[in-house]
């Protein structure tokens, strides 16, 4: 009897034993089961705040996608209106051009160029440009003190041209005109001249006399002998 006894308490004793170990290993299996939950709960409160900030970078995203459009649109737009207007500018320069007169820059002259611009086209033997600046001197500038120098050389441009009768007028509205003028007696020795080649001796002779008589100790009267003496 003491035998069976000792082995039933050894049974009840690894019985208690057992279910001890049991109990430890429930519990550590419920505590290690809510460790693991709460780390799960905690990923996913994690895993759902990227989740939002990817969304709200998405939708950022899609934001400045929709403003750069916008923007683009508008850009082109633009140029869009700078290619029309330049176009505009074009017909319009264009037009102007077309429709406007060239102006011509207003020449700045004086007598005394206007005489020595007529003079130099006479030297280059330019007959008829310097006729015509000696003309415009003569109606411009009467008064001026060389209006008289421009009336000779303007009868000296028609004789050179072998105008004798447009050459005469000229000479004679001079001494009527500029009776002191130092360029009479030239001018009367050039109506001598110019009859004499309309072959007016009558007349010639009497301008070729005439100087002779009233410029004696002039260079004129030196040359007015000289040519009476060639057809005497």
């Amino acid at each position: 009897m003491p035998g069976l006894k000792n082995h039933l308490y050894k049974t009840i004793f690894l019985l208690i034993l057992s279910l001890f170990f049991v109990s430890c290993s429930s519990m550590d299996y419920f505590k290690g089961s809510t460790g693991n939950n709460e780390e799960k709960i905690s990923d996913q409160i994690k895993i759902a705040g990227l989740e939002s900030e990817l969304t709200d970078i998405k939708n950022n995203q899609a934001d400045l996608n929709l403003q750069m459009k916008d923007k683009d649109t508008a850009i082109q737009e633009l140029q869009g209106n700078i290619r029309k207007l330049k176009k505009k500018i074009s017909v319009l320069e264009k037009t102007k051009t077309a429709v406007e007169p060239v102006r011509k820059k207003k020449e700045v002259t004086t007598p005394a160029i206007l005489y020595k611009k007529a003079r130099n086209l006479l030297i280059e033997n330019n007959f008829k440009d310097a006729a015509d600046l000696f003309t415009k001197f003569i109606r411009t500038y009467p008064q001026n003190a060389l209006a008289d120098n421009a009336a000779y050389w303007l009868g000296e441009c028609h004789y050179s041209m072998g105008d004798y009768k447009k050459a005469i007028l000229v000479f004679k509205d001079l001494t009527k005109k500029y009776p002191k003028s130092e360029k009479v007696p030239d001018a009367i020795l050039k109506l001598g001249y110019s009859y004499l080649s309309l072959d007016d001796s009558n007349r010639a002779h009497h301008y070729l006399t005439k100087v002779i008589k009233k410029y004696p100790f002039s260079p004129s009267a030196d040359k007015a002998q000289q040519k009476l003496r060639s057809f005497e």
